[in-house]
């Protein structure tokens, strides 16, 4: 017997539902499954009696009438916005840009010499605008560019290494007339979108699994390393390690992983003792204050003394205000009630980007939401963690909150991809694990 969709009345019905559905990339998937139901009723038709034609034709009138069907299925995969996560982006920059125009109208520190508070409003309209743009792709298309563009992250910091401008103790900048571009804050974003597309690891073969590791794992972890941005390095290794947890094939692959960035990591502080005494000076915060442990005594004497409606323009001295600095500067000027306030805000857009990524159905998406959830979700537990002193005080910043340059045109950026991936959710059809890109 041929199949339900090879008969012409069928085949017109099919073309006449999908018609009305605009995610045409779900066409095959609906006519298939309508053809399934009409098969089973057209084989229900010719038990009772009927011949070939009348069984066809009786089976499509069961079904209704077309437009209609296809209408439903348009409302019912049309593109979606989450509105709630645009809320908290733009709650979390609204306070952003409030704490550092508060800051630079002290005219104190280094505020005297920078615009903090107008630069990033530049760069938040620059990264508004990107996050349009990646909002509107088709995020599906990017795909198959994964290789790709993870092998640009990887160049780029063999290029910024080679022929970057150097800052800090650190060779992470490219300069491009006035401006400057902080490459391994780029770099992981391509790597966190490469990741997503790539033939997973429960997929691979034992060597494909050791080289997906070594490759896309330890190498950039190293690259990282090799410029002298510790941070970043713990960053990558960190979402890689998320990345391995939610495609592992074997457990000791997520621990043989962790196991050897620790050691890299560690290996490379002992190497600074600046580093180290940064990097592990939260461990015994209270036993030099005014040395190792100096960032995170200013920002817990900063807090202590804020009450619940804060110090104001009062002269508290606290590091880094513009960078990892900003939540104490925060609570000790706006005051306790404020700064719990902004915890929220922060704790609310994690459960969100979670709770988003949990709704997307094909595996790809759901990978790549994932990644980028991760990226932001562990900044923001370590950037809080370390000014109450239970984590290393480094150059970690808060999205959205703190100023940065291309680190905010970034987070933008992935805010406007995982944005697509939710618009799409229901426009695209499930995932295949068989239909992966290498």
């Amino acid at each position: 017997m041929k199949s339900a969709n090879d008969h012409p009345e069928i085949e017109r019905f099919l073309d006449a539902v999908c018609r009305q559905v605009r995610a045409k990339t779900l066409h095959v998937q609906i006519k298939e499954e309508l053809a399934t139901h009409l098969q089973e009723l057209v084989e229900e038709n010719r038990a009772g009696g009927m011949n070939e034609a009348e069984a066809v034709h009786a089976a499509v009138s069961r079904m209704g009438e077309p437009a209609r069907i296809g209408r439903e299925l348009d409302r019912a995969h049309r593109p979606r916005t989450d509105w709630i996560l645009i809320a908290f982006i733009a709650g979390l920059t609204a306070l952003g840009l409030l704490a550092l125009y508060n800051f630079q109208m002290q005219g104190s520190g280094p505020a005297r010499y920078v615009n903090f508070f107008e630069k990033k409003t530049i760069f938040t309209g620059i990264g508004a605008l990107l996050m349009v743009v990646f909002w509107v792709i088709d995020y599906e298309k990017i795909k198959k560019l994964s290789g790709y563009l993870f092998g640009s992250g990887v160049l780029l910091l063999i290029g910024v290494h080679e022929f970057g401008h150097s800052m800090n103790g650190q060779t992470a900048w490219f300069e491009i007339g006035p401006f400057g571009i902080y490459a391994p804050i780029v770099s992981i974003l391509l790597f966190v979108v490469g990741l997503a597309g790539i033939k997973p690891l429960r997929e691979q073969d034992w060597k494909g699994g050791l080289l997906l590791i070594a490759y896309r794992g330890i190498m950039p972890v190293l690259l990282l390393l090799k410029v002298n941005v510790v941070t970043m390095a713990v960053l990558y290794a960190l979402v890689f390690i998320v990345y391995l947890g939610l495609t592992k094939k074997h457990a000791w692959q997520v621990v043989a992983y962790t196991s050897s960035g620790v050691l890299l990591v560690v290996w490379t502080l002992l190497n600074s003792h600046y580093g180290f005494m940064r990097a592990f000076g939260f461990l015994n915060r209270f036993d030099d204050p005014g040395g190792g442990d100096y960032m995170v005594t200013q920002s817990l004497n900063a807090m202590q003394s804020a009450g619940w409606w804060g110090n104001g323009d009062s002269n508290v001295r606290i590091p880094s205000v513009q960078a990892e600095g900003f939540l104490p500067y925060f609570i000790s000027y706006f005051g306790w009630a404020a700064g719990i306030l902004l915890i929220a805000v922060i704790l609310g857009f994690i459960v969100k980007t979670v709770k988003s990524a949990a709704s997307v159905r094909d595996d790809y998406g759901k990978l790549l939401f994932a990644g980028i959830a991760s990226f932001f979700a562990i900044q923001y537990a370590w950037g809080i963690a370390m000014v109450f002193g239970f984590a290393p005080f480094v150059g970690i910043s808060l999205p959205f909150l703190s100023y940065g340059g291309t680190d905010q045109i970034v987070q933008f950026a992935a805010i406007g991809l995982v944005l697509g991936i939710y618009r799409r959710r229901d426009m695209v059809a499930v995932s295949k694990p068989a239909q992966r890109n290498k």
